[in-house]
């Protein structure tokens, strides 16, 4: 009897905590208890510090430095040595070069008889972090005294180049544009939706025809046919830019659907009658209270947009058509794997794949644990 009548009045103090705080408390609370979600913030936080601001501090190497290694394979850091030795600080072994007579080809061969320790915080090449502040500090790396010395955690490419140093430099080139292009695409499509569904009559009809033609074409035709359009004579900057202004333009016309709904419904509000009434300028209707009033189904849009664009643009640098070489992207890395002999011989061009599944996979899980969060006083 005494747990019949406990529970209700457990479930009624809840109630009462949820209706005594506030909107994005109620939120933050519901969304802290989405375990999945949370390590999804905590693996993104983890791309965009060591990719996105300070890969030049976490990558051993610069994105364009060239080594005699060509194609050698991964080092992995060890702390136990063929002869069973345990050593607390990790070492990678060294690296010896041989001609394979079956294939005529060079390869690496690892040589257990040299070690090379992994140092913290190690001195190597000079660079400015956040672009400003000179600096030469590495997160890790070998002896700076021993130019013999080197790791290659995921291996090199064919001009001799670490491939771990390149994919978080890449990191930085995608994971912004996913940032930039979802910037564009939300203030084109959350503007044009909010006023389509403010004032309707003639800019409700050519917003909305405009959405609809857009969404006539189809995408990855349309995608392919506007990055080849780009003429091969930019520069990467300008390129850059125009995948990225491309790559939101094509699809605002959903997101500003689904504002000019929410708009529709919102703009009878009686706060908004009474703004009105004040003499609020329509402006400021828009831009103080009917735009605010749709955040937490933008916030949801954002979150799930980003990984897409991500994919359009490693897709579109993939096949050449977006972002090339000599700008390092993971599209432009994936272009090392775009043949058969590439993989056979250095299957770890391929080691870029997860660093763009796992991200693609934690937006995504993000995402839906901020959609369950926006409605927090569902059960």
């Amino acid at each position: 009897m005494t747990d019949a009548v406990a529970i209700p009045m457990e479930e009624k103090k809840k109630d009462a905590v949820k209706i005594s705080q506030s909107y994005w408390s109620l939120v933050w609370w519901k969304f802290k208890r989405n375990r999945l979600a949370v390590v999804a913030a905590f693996i993104l936080a983890g791309y965009y510090i060591t990719c996105l601001i300070f890969p030049e501090f976490f990558a051993p190497y610069s994105k364009g430095l060239e080594s005699d290694y060509i194609e050698a394979r991964p080092t992995y850091p060890h702390f136990v040595d063929a002869a069973g030795s345990f050593s607390l600080r990790p070492f990678v072994y060294g690296l010896d070069e041989e001609i394979d007579v079956a294939t005529r080809s060079r390869k690496f061969v690892v040589n257990e008889s040299v070690k090379y320790p992994l140092y913290f915080f190690v001195e190597g090449e000079p660079y400015k972090l956040l672009g400003l502040i000179p600096a030469k500090t590495h997160f890790f790396g070998t002896d700076p005294a021993n130019p013999d010395a080197k790791v290659f955690l995921l291996g090199t490419d064919r001009l001799g180049r670490d491939q771990f140093s390149r994919i978080l430099f890449g990191g930085r080139i995608s994971l912004f544009i996913g940032l930039f292009s979802v910037a564009v695409f939300l203030f084109v499509g959350v503007t044009l939706g909010a006023a389509s569904g403010y004032y309707g009559g003639a800019t409700d009809i050519v917003v909305m025809r405009i959405t609809e033609l857009l969404s006539a074409f189809p995408q990855e035709p349309l995608f392919l046919a506007l990055g080849a359009a780009v003429p091969v004579s930019w520069p990467s900057t300008r390129v850059f830019f125009m995948v990225t202004i491309l790559l939101a333009l094509i699809q605002w016309g959903g997101l500003a659907r689904q504002v000019r709904g929410l708009v529709l419904s919102g703009r009878e509000e009686q706060y908004v009658l009474a703004a009105r009434s004040f003499g609020a300028s329509d402006r400021r209707i828009i831009f103080n209270h009917l735009i605010p009033a749709t955040m937490s189904h933008v916030i949801v849009i954002a979150t799930l947009k980003i990984p897409g664009m991500i994919l359009l643009e490693t897709a579109l640098s993939f096949l050449g058509l977006g972002l090339v070489p000599p700008t390092v992207s993971w599209g432009t890395l994936l272009q090392n794997a775009n043949t058969v002999r590439s993989i056979s011989a250095a299957p770890w061009y391929l080691f870029v794949t997860p660093f763009i599944l796992f991200a693609i996979l934690a937006y995504n899980l993000l995402g839906d644990g901020l959609r369950d969060a926006m409605d927090p006083y569902s059960k």
